[in-house]
């Protein structure tokens, strides 16, 4: 979080980085019932000040894009399956109607015992959707996990997107996902090994010891009023992880801080769990000739990472039409 400080004056509030590292110098943008200009960002503060015009954009959270909680995935099973049975009085389920039957057609609806995984080919390459219904955190760590595993068996690439009901494996190549499920893909063993095997989990820690290092009174964040910048405190909490490590690599507060990795930043106990379920169950996959319902989305997600002239909703749109007229 940025703070949003007047160039010559108090400050108004605090609002997320990412959301500012949107905006060029000169943009305006709605905050506090003003309406502000961005003048510059400096030691973790952006300075703006008034503007006219209506036109300015209105800040948005990651927070919007928060996972689903293990309960509310349950419960999205759940009402899956009374989908599948037919028996239900759910105007929810009622007014979705139209979608689950276009998804039964083109491919199916998993029951609770069934893991669904969907096979298609485009321009790009082939596709794989993996259907778990675990939240966007869970996924995100399961498609590294099934990608890192899979790239051990052949030399390959992918591209990876979710969203909270699954994820996309992309590759130019044919991925051998029936050989990578003969040799337990998704084996809860080894997990931990493999996860940091993808990820560079130093940097991750030492990321986390920033905050841990403030706690324990290792590094002053200055007075109130005065606080010293965020990279002034990144640079003495990464020095004291530095130290930690090459003299006492076994310290309590460096073991805080894989700890909080792997239970936070990737909710191993979720995914844990998640592989250990997929295990118990059916798992499918069904070859698709055109984008289901379940696996649209997920595509679309992607795009978002892509640089465009188009907004979204007409590349969306575009692609909608091209998938109905096949």
């Amino acid at each position: 979080m940025l703070r949003v400080k007047y160039l010559k004056g108090g400050t108004l509030g605090r609002v997320e980085e990412w959301f500012l590292s949107q905006l060029n110098i000169g943009d305006s943008f709605w905050f506090a019932g003003r309406n502000l200009e961005l003048v510059k960002i400096k030691d973790m503060t952006a300075y703006v000040r008034k503007t006219s015009g209506s036109s300015s954009k209105v800040p948005s959270y990651m927070g919007g894009r928060m996972s689903l909680s293990s309960n509310m995935s349950h419960l999205l099973r759940e009402k899956l399956q009374l989908a599948i049975q037919d028996n239900h009085r759910s105007s929810d389920l009622e007014t979705i109607k139209p979608i689950l039957d276009i998804q039964k057609e083109r491919s199916i609806l998993p029951r609770q015992d069934q893991f669904l995984i969907e096979k298609s080919w485009s321009k790009e390459g082939c596709h794989l959707f993996f259907f778990p219904f675990e939240g966007r955190y869970v996924h995100e760590g399961m498609s590294a996990l099934v990608a890192h595993r899979i790239s051990k068996m052949v030399p390959i690439t992918f591209s990876i997107a979710m969203n909270d009901y699954g994820f996309e494996l992309l590759s130019d190549s044919d991925i051998p996902i029936d050989e990578a499920l003969e040799k337990d893909l998704f084996s809860s063993k080894n997990l931990v090994r493999d996860i940091m095997g993808i990820l560079n989990e130093a940097e991750l820690a030492k990321r986390r010891f920033r905050e841990i290092s403030q706690i324990a009174g290792l590094v002053f964040p200055g007075f109130p009023g005065n606080q010293k910048a965020g990279k002034h405190l990144q640079m003495s909490s990464g020095l004291f992880f530095d130290v930690f490590m090459e003299y006492e690599p076994g310290h309590l507060l460096i073991q805080q801080a894989y700890d909080e990795v792997l239970q936070i930043q990737l909710d191993e106990a979720r995914l844990r769990t998640a592989l250990a379920r997929i295990e118990k169950q059916q798992i499918i996959v069904k070859e698709i000739d055109r984008f289901s319902p379940f696996a649209f989305p997920i595509f679309v997600d992607r795009l978002r990472e892509r640089m465009s002239s188009e907004k979204l909703i007409d590349r969306v749109m575009k692609m909608q039409k091209q998938l109905e007229a096949n």
